[in-house]
C-alpha cells in the first residue's frame, strides 16, 4: 500500500520536537513518504505574524534531506487561499497516484480544537488522522469534540496515537533562544541551525497581527 504521511504546520522554525515523533510515524504507520506542510497563514493562529513562506519551506527542505522518505511541499505557501487542511488534502488526493492512502499527521495538543478546523468530516473522509504525542500543560477536553463527532470518532482518534517519546521543544523556544544570542543546537537540525544564522532570521521579534 503506497501510504503517504502529511504533517502540516506553521515550522516557525521546523524543529526536533517535529521531527522525531515524525520518524516514528513514519516507521510505525509503514509510510513510503511523508510530507511536511509548511503553513502560508496559519488560520487557527491569527495573531502570529510567521517568517516568510519561502523561509519556512526552505528549512523543512533542510530538514527533509537528510532523512529517508521525508520531503517538503510547497501546496500551501504557493497557494493564495488559507491554510486549510482540507483543501491540501484534496489537492495531494487528487496529484498523487491513485490508491495512494493519505495518514494526516497533527499533534495531540490539537486534538482538543480539532471539531472546530474547516469541514472536518472531509478531512476525516479525505485521510487517516493519526495523532502525534505532544507535551500538554493539562488534560486535553475532548468533550466538544466528542458532541461534533461523536464519541465512537473520538475513541478511534485517540487508539491513532503514535508511540513515540515526548519532545519538549517548541518553536517559540527555539525562536527566543536565537533572539537571546543563544545556542539552538540540539533543538534543531544543523543544517536549519545554519540557515538561521545566515539569513538572520528571529534576530528581532516579529510584529504581531
Amino acid at each position: 500500500m503506497n501510504r503517504v504521511g502529511i504533517m502540516g504546520g506553521t515550522f516557525d522554525p521546523i524543529h526536533l520536537g517535529h521531527l522525531i515523533p515524525a520518524q516514528y510515524a513514519w516507521h510505525h504507520l509503514g509510510l513510503a513518504r511523508l510530507l511536511l506542510v509548511p503553513s502560508a497563514s496559519p488560520v487557527h493562529r491569527p495573531r502570529h505574524a510567521p517568517a516568510p513562506g519561502e523561509h519556512r519551506l526552505r528549512m523543512c527542505r533542510l530538514a527533509a534531506a537528510s532523512l529517508p522518505g521525508f520531503s517538503a511541499c510547497d501546496v500551501e505557501v504557493a497557494r493564495p487561499q488559507p491554510s486549510y487542511t482540507v483543501l491540501t488534502l484534496r489537492y495531494l488526493a487528487e496529484s498523487l497516484p491513485p490508491g495512494t492512502d493519505l495518514v494526516l499527521l497533527i499533534g495531540e495538543d490539537n486534538l482538543s480544537s480539532l471539531h472546530t478546523w474547516h469541514r472536518v468530516r472531509d478531512i476525516l473522509t479525505l485521510a487517516t488522522v493519526a495523532v502525534l504525542p505532544r507535551p500538554v500543560a493539562d488534560p486535553q477536553d475532548l468533550t466538544a469534540l466528542g458532541e461534533a463527532l461523536g464519541r465512537g470518532a473520538v475513541d478511534s482518534l485517540l487508539a491513532a496515537r503514535v508511540p513515540s517519546p515526548l519532545v519538549p521543544i517548541s518553536a517559540t523556544l527555539v525562536r527566543d533562544r536565537v533572539r537571546a544570542g543563544r545556542s539552538i543546537a540540539g533543538l534543531v537540525p544543523q543544517s536549519v541551525a545554519r540557515y538561521i544564522e545566515d539569513t538572520g532570521l528571529y534576530r528581532v521579534p516579529a510584529p504581531a497581527r
